[in-house]
């Protein structure tokens, strides 16, 4: 079975909220999540999870019908692209996604200037108002910061449009981190696809995604 490694830079056009819960002696109500080494990091957990929903809607666009995987009682248990890419709770997945680290030198990561602390509000959706005594600090990872990895997405594919499906995931990609409505986590993304050890050109990639058509998984 051929090998998929995928290596992929991240680059934040404007500042980015990817956060965990905030802790004792910060001001910050939501903190940007970090390495030991104190690097902002997207988890491979987020990078899994926005792929999966990006190459499910774009499959849904080509008329596949997606089984959800906490369906009771399981509508099939047949291979998917999805559950053999992501897996499901029957079903491990046949890749890994690693966490993309911040390219910064880990001395220079708490530096003031690296991260910011935003204000922001609850509105409140009936009425359109800010909500009283609901002011909320959240930690940002600057604009221009670079999140990558050579290893991003590895494991074993029996077919090349299943990893066509999520370079086509990939390329749909460009809000990352939460507060999107609030303008950020916008990013520009590049990715590298090796399939045997071999680099695919963007030609191979998009005549692998016309062989999936579309289908039915009923």
């Amino acid at each position: 079975m051929p090998d998929l490694r995928i290596a992929l830079t991240v680059t934040a056009e404007t500042a980015l909220s990817v956060g965990a819960a905030g802790s004792a002696g910060t001001l910050a109500d939501t903190l940007i999540v970090r390495d030991g080494l104190g690097r902002p990091i997207i988890p491979g957990s987020q990078l899994k999870g926005k792929l999966r929903h990006a190459a499910e809607q774009f499959l849904r666009s080509l008329g596949h019908d997606i089984p959800s995987p906490f369906e009771l009682p399981p509508r099939s248990e047949q291979a998917t692209p999805i559950r053999t890419l992501f897996g499901s709770p029957q079903q491990v997945s046949a890749l890994r996604f690693a966490d993309l680290i911040c390219d910064i030198d880990p001395h220079m990561a708490r530096l003031p200037g690296t991260n910011r602390v935003r204000p922001s509000v609850t509105i409140n959706r009936r009425r359109g108002t800010a909500e009283d005594q609901h002011l909320l600090l959240r930690e940002t990872a600057r604009e221009g910061l670079v999140f990558q990895s050579d290893q991003a997405i590895t494991g074993k594919l029996d077919a090349l449009a299943h990893a066509a499906l999520l370079w086509a995931a990939l390329r749909l990609s460009d809000r990352w981190g939460g507060a999107k409505s609030r303008g950020l986590g916008w990013c520009s993304l590049n990715a590298q696809i090796y399939w045997d050890n071999m680099p695919m050109s963007v030609l191979q990639m998009a005549e692998a995604l016309r062989t999936l058509g579309g289908s039915s998984y009923e």
